[in-house]
């Protein structure tokens, strides 16, 4: 058998296959670049080994040259000594040039394809062509949809994008499924061929970025006061834009924040009051709204690590939040209510009272159990009513 860590041909390869998939030589390909042997050391037989294991030592040497790749250049170096004489063994491998290289890796046919999509990009959109020289990898890796996302990009650079949604990209063979697979790709462009003005970097979203309208924020919710409703009679619910409802301030002194649904439907009346649905993302939405600078806000989510990493973003969009039923009083008065949360949350949340901050540490350490999580359906509604009593004087409650 062969010596434990002497050089084996597949190593080599699998050397040579992690400096190509870092795509330095590609690049350096592209760009025209002189090539530089590539020199690769060989673990070999010492003469140590050659005494005590000649014929393995013999075997190796034999079954390297036989297996290593023959584009691939074996320089030799004589070991041995008094006892077993010189012998002339592997001590290097060299790659003599790029095509003996891919001949190796077997990478020659994504050499030929690069070379198609390196001569596309600088006919249509020659302003690419450094960007695709940088990012040979990921020529390869959309190698399938890369004439269609040049097209992408040639109607977008050639449009007005404003006032626009990106399903009204109008080209042969993209719709709004395809742009959304490639917006990693399109967001890495777009940047280099766009006029600096329709590229806003301060934006996250996608679309937002790039000057179209994105898909809106809604916010939907209820009137707790009847008299605060600015529809017709009878309507008590609604469901409107971010953008529009800021610009529509209910008059309402208290908001309250909620995370579920039947919970936010049936939750008591309270004079100057609305409620807020917000389906698990609290502060999506909210931000948008500037009228909520002027009002009580009240959250209320599940006693969990993810309920108080919802209460966190909230406040850091509305400082002056509070949160209601959602401390160690209420966690403990519902034990036979508790279940379990199955991936618990680790980040530290930073915007909690140190009163919600001790509780979440302990729910993150299962003090009280293992993914202990009291959900909010699951308190009882006697307790919310006697939680709201400083909001409705005239409801007369007992804390159960």
């Amino acid at each position: 058998m062969s010596g434990a860590g002497w050089t084996k041909p597949g190593d080599v390869i699998a050397v040579l296959r992690r400096r190509w998939n870092t795509g330095a030589y590609l690049r350096s390909y592209l760009r025209g670049e002189p090539w530089e042997p590539v020199i690769l050391p060989v673990k070999r037989p010492g003469a140590n080994e050659l005494l005590h294991r000649f014929e393995d030592a013999r075997k190796w040497a034999a079954s390297f040259e036989a297996d290593l790749h023959p584009s691939l250049l074996i320089e030799y170096r004589m070991v041995g000594g008094r006892h077993v004489g010189a012998n002339r063994v592997p001590a290097s491998v060299e790659v003599p040039d790029f095509s003996s290289l891919c001949s190796a890796l077997r990478t020659s046919q994504d050499v030929r394809v690069l070379d198609e999509i390196m001569d596309r990009t600088r006919s249509e959109m020659p302003s690419l062509e450094q960007w695709s020289m940088d990012h040979p990898l990921a020529l390869l890796e959309y190698k399938d949809s890369w004439c269609k996302v040049l097209a992408t990009a040639k109607w977008i650079i050639s449009r007005e994008t404003v006032g626009s949604y990106l399903r009204q990209i109008d080209v042969e063979g993209v719709d709004t499924k395809f742009v959304e697979r490639h917006q990693k790709l399109l967001s890495q462009l777009l940047p280099h061929i766009l006029p600096p003005g329709r590229v806003n970097h301060a934006e996250t979203n996608f679309a937002r970025r790039f000057g179209f309208l994105a898909k809106p924020t809604y916010v939907r919710l209820r009137f707790l006061d009847p008299g605060l409703s600015p529809f017709p009679p009878g309507i008590s619910e609604v469901t409107l834009r971010a953008s529009e409802l800021a610009g529509i301030d209910p008059g309402a002194a208290t908001v309250f924040v909620m995370e579920n649904e039947v919970t936010y439907l049936a939750f008591p009346d309270v004079p100057g009051g609305i409620a807020i649905f917000g389906s698990g993302f609290a502060s999506s939405g909210l931000s948008d709204l500037p009228w909520l600078g002027g009002k009580e806000v009240i959250y209320w989510g599940d006693i969990d690590t993810h309920g108080f990493h919802i209460l966190s973003r909230l406040r850091a969009q509305v400082p002056q939040v509070r949160s209601i039923l959602m401390d160690r009083e209420t966690l403990l008065s519902h034990r036979d209510h508790w279940s379990l949360e199955a991936s618990p949350a680790r980040r530290l949340p930073e915007n909690l009272t140190d009163l919600e901050q001790a509780l979440y540490q302990d729910l993150a350490a299962d003090i009280y159990g293992r993914g202990v999580r009291l959900e909010q359906e699951r308190v009882r509604f006697s307790r919310l009513q006697a939680t709201l009593a400083p909001w409705n004087p005239q409801a007369s409650f007992v804390l159960p």
